[in-house]
C-alpha cells in the first residue's frame, strides 16, 4: 500500500470528487498524507483524471481561516480555487439535494457527507476522502478510502 496503490486506484477512474480532508492534507502539507495528496492533485493537473470539488468543500475549507483570521490560509485556498482551472467546483442543485436526502435516509450519513456522495453520484465521479464512516457504508458511488491506501509507516 502507498502512493503506488493510490495511483493504481485513481487510474481506474475517469473523474473524482475530492473531499475536504484531501485538500487540507495538500494545503497544509500533512506529514503523513501530504505527498499522497499532492499526487492526487498532480493526476488532476496532468489530466489523468478529472477533478471536482463540491461547494460544501469550499465552505468547510474556509471555516478555519475565517475563525482564526488567518489571511494567508484564506489566500492559499482562494489561489487553489481560482488558479487550478481544471479542478471544477460543483454547485448543490435541487437534484443533488434530493439524492442527498435519499442517501442520508438509507445510510444515516451526516448531511454534508450525503451531499458529497450525491454530488459524486449525479456527476458520475468516484469520491476520494479519508472518512471512516463513509468507507463503511454501501454507497451509490465508488469510495476511494485515502487512509486505507496511504498507510502511515
Amino acid at each position: 500500500m502507498g502512493i503506488a496503490a493510490l495511483l493504481y486506484t485513481l487510474k481506474k477512474q475517469t473523474a473524482v470528487l475530492v473531499d475536504t480532508n484531501i485538500v487540507i492534507y495538500f494545503l497544509e502539507d500533512s506529514p503523513v498524507f501530504g505527498a499522497a495528496a499532492r499526487e492526487v492533485f498532480q493526476q488532476i493537473q496532468d489530466n489523468e483524471v478529472k477533478g471536482y470539488l463540491s461547494v460544501i468543500t469550499v465552505t468547510e475549507l474556509l471555516v478555519k481561516p475565517f475563525k482564526s483570521g488567518n489571511e494567508e490560509l484564506k489566500k492559499n485556498i482562494r489561489l487553489l480555487l481560482d488558479c487550478f482551472p481544471i479542478l471544477n467546483t460543483l454547485d448543490v442543485i435541487r437534484e443533488i439535494a434530493i439524492k442527498a436526502a435519499e442517501i442520508r435516509a438509507l445510510t444515516n450519513l451526516k448531511t454534508p457527507d450525503a451531499i458529497l456522495v450525491a454530488t459524486a453520484s449525479i456527476h458520475g465521479c468516484a469520491l476520494i476522502g479519508n472518512d471512516l464512516e463513509c468507507s463503511k457504508k454501501h454507497l451509490v458511488v465508488t469510495y476511494i478510502n485515502f487512509g486505507q491506501l496511504i498507510v502511515p509507516e
